[in-house]
């Protein structure tokens, strides 16, 4: 509904702005389509209820309008193609949604995501938009459903999660800095994790996640020096354990400790930082 009412408005002040013009532009049945809100969705496979998936009908006023759709995991296919009945239920009784003129401009999708309490990875399918009648399909008329396993070993073992970071100055000042940073599972490896920012906030800098490698018993992290960390304005960064080629981040009971220097060197210019912390301290707040 917001997206056709913001269509509307914009169409209508482009009639009134080009008052002169001989063809005046008109937005008409003809223009309406049916599209996705998004191009991706994502569903934790804990939901615990079924996800609705949004369809909008884009068009000046309600229509008796529908549109059908497929599933397809043809792009996931031998890898992790989500299988109805075993990773998801779909809920609509019909394939084709279907629009009335004294309506809603919305209707939905209904996935009910399937916890089945084992460690298969995330699996993923696309629903497609087809056969409209009476309307166009629109941009958006493909959309890719992740549903996200929560029955990872990383988040049993309480590794993954957003977490509260602190480190002392290690420029001279010995003022303690802090920072938010998420640790998120790795796609492909499970004893991977990146972290979404390992050093402290600097102006200019924007930052990459670095990866780390977890120990089989869940208590250390290994993190590999050299790692590309971004730019802070036309320079380079990477990642410094002081001048050592790793650094080892403790694990226990939601706290992630790395007891050395973490440094956003600057590549162009050896010795120099954009910013950096010593004896950093992650301490988890949300999973």
């Amino acid at each position: 509904m917001k997206i056709s009412k913001f269509i509307y408005a914009a169409v209508v002040g482009g009639v009134l702005a080009s008052c002169q013009s001989v063809d005046t532009p008109m937005f008409s049945d003809k223009d309406a389509f049916v599209a996705f809100d998004s191009k991706s969705t994502s569903i934790a496979e804990n939901a615990g209820s079924e996800v609705k998936i949004p369809v909008s009908l884009v068009a000046s006023k309600g229509l008796d309008v529908s549109v059908g759709f497929e599933i397809d995991t043809t792009a996931y296919a031998g890898k992790n193609a989500a299988k109805e009945g075993v990773n998801y239920r779909l809920k609509n009784t019909s394939n084709t949604l279907s629009f009335a003129a004294d309506g809603e401009m919305v209707a939905y999708i209904s996935i009910e995501p399937i916890d089945n309490g084992d460690y298969n990875g995330d699996v993923c399918f696309d629903i497609k938009l087809s056969a409209p009648e009476g309307c166009n399909l629109g941009a958006n008329y493909t959309t890719t459903v992740t549903i996200s396993d929560d029955d990872h070993p990383l988040a049993a073992a309480g590794i993954l999660g957003k977490y509260n970071a602190s480190g002392l100055d290690p420029f001279g000042t010995s003022q303690m800095q802090n920072w938010t940073c998420e640790v998120v599972k790795d796609a492909d490896y499970v004893d991977r994790v990146w972290f979404t920012q390992i050093v402290p906030s600097a102006s200019g800098a924007t930052y990459k996640s670095v990866m780390g490698t977890v120990s089989a018993d869940f208590r250390s992290i290994t993190i590999n020096a050299g790692q590309d960390l971004g730019t802070a304005g036309s320079y380079t960064l990477t990642l410094d354990f002081n001048g050592a080629s790793s650094a080892t981040a403790q694990v226990s009971n939601g706290t992630i400790s790395i007891n050395t220097y973490v440094i956003a060197g600057i590549v162009e210019q050896p010795g120099y930082a954009a910013s950096g912390a010593q004896t950093v301290t992650m301490k988890k707040v949300e999973e």
